[in-house]
C-alpha cells in the first residue's frame, strides 16, 4: 500500500502538492500548541514533511541545491532585511507599554529558532513544492513560469489569512492588502529559487525576514499565536496603512531583484533542465 501511494505521489505531482498544502495547512490547525517552543517544534517536524513531499516530486536535486549559491540569494535578499529592521525596531517603541520577559536572550533565541522554522516550513511548502509541482506538469508550456508565480504567490498570500473574520470592508482591505503584500515577498524568492535551485538559503532569508519583524516578541511578554492580520475596526487604519507601505517597498525590491536577476534567468535551460 505504500509503495502504491508513493508511485502515486510521483506520477502526479499536482496532487502531491495539493495534498502536501492540505496536510500542512490540518496540521496547523489542528495541533493546538500552547507556547511558542511548541510552535517552533510543530513547524521543524511539518519541514520533514515537506522534504518528503518535495522528494517525491523533485528528486533530490533541490534538496541538495545550496552549495555555492546562498550567500547570493542573501546578497540578493539584503533590501528585505534592512526594511525587516526597520520596521522591526518600530515595533518595539510600539510595544512599550507591554511587560518586558525575564530572559530576554532565551526568549530572544526562541523566537529565532521559530521563525527559522517558519521561513525553512513555508519555503519549501509554498515556493519549491507548488512551482515544482506545476514545472514538471507544465514544463512543455510557455506560460509554466507565470502559472507558478501566479498560483505561488497567490496561495502563499491567502494563507496568511486563513481564519480571519472578513465581515467588514475594513476587514477585507487588510485582508486584500496582506495576500498582496506577502505575495510580492513570495515573488522575489521566487525569482531567487528560480535562479539557485537553493530553497535552503530562500528559507533562510525568509526566516529572518520574519524575525527582524517581530522584535518585539523578543523583548515585550506577547504569544507568538497572536499574530492576526487582520484587526477590528478600529485598529484597521494602522495596519492598513503598514500594509501599503509593505506594497510599495516590496514592488521596488521585486522590481530590483527582477532587474538585477530575473532578467538574466535562463528559463528555457530550468524548462529542459529543472
Amino acid at each position: 500500500m505504500l509503495k502504491k501511494y508513493i508511485l502515486l505521489l510521483r506520477k502526479y505531482p499536482l496532487l502531491t502538492a495539493a495534498i502536501a498544502i492540505v496536510y500542512a495547512m490540518v496540521c496547523l490547525k489542528t495541533f493546538k500548541d500552547t507556547n511558542n517552543f511548541q510552535a517552533f517544534i510543530l513547524r521543524t517536524l511539518l519541514c520533514g514533511t515537506m522534504a518528503f513531499f518535495l522528494y517525491q516530486i523533485s528528486g533530490d536535486k533541490t534538496l541538495i541545491s545550496s552549495y555555492e549559491s546562498s550567500w547570493y540569494v542573501i546578497k540578493a535578499a539584503i533590501g528585505y532585511w534592512i526594511f525587516a529592521l526597520l520596521l522591526g525596531v518600530l515595533s518595539l517603541t510600539i510595544s512599550q507599554d507591554k511587560p518586558m520577559w525575564d530572559n530576554i536572550p532565551l526568549q530572544s533565541l526562541l523566537m529565532f529558532l521559530f521563525f527559522m522554522s517558519v521561513g525553512l516550513f513555508e519555503e519549501r511548502t509554498f515556493r519549491a513544492i507548488i512551482n515544482d509541482a506545476i514545472i514538471y506538469r507544465f514544463r512543455e508550456k510557455k506560460y509554466v513560469f507565470v502559472l507558478s508565480a501566479v498560483c505561488s504567490s497567490l496561495i502563499f498570500g491567502i494563507v496568511h489569512i486563513i481564519g480571519a473574520q472578513l465581515d467588514t470592508v475594513y476587514a477585507w482591505i487588510q485582508a486584500i492588502a496582506k495576500i498582496i503584500s506577502a505575495g510580492i515577498t513570495g515573488l522575489s524568492l521566487l525569482i531567487l529559487y528560480w535562479k539557485t535551485r537553493n530553497i535552503w538559503a530562500c528559507g533562510v532569508v525568509h526566516g529572518v525576514y520574519d524575525f527582524l519583524l517581530s522584535l518585539s516578541f523578543c523583548v515585550y511578554v506577547s504569544d507568538i499565536r497572536d499574530i492576526n492580520y487582520v484587526l477590528s475596526e478600529e485598529n484597521a487604519l494602522p495596519i492598513i496603512i503598514s500594509y501599503v507601505i509593505a506594497i510599495v517597498i516590496g514592488l521596488l525590491l521585486f522590481w530590483f531583484i527582477w532587474r538585477k536577476i530575473g532578467k538574466k534567468i535562463d528559463f528555457e535551460s530550468i524548462r529542459s533542465n529543472w
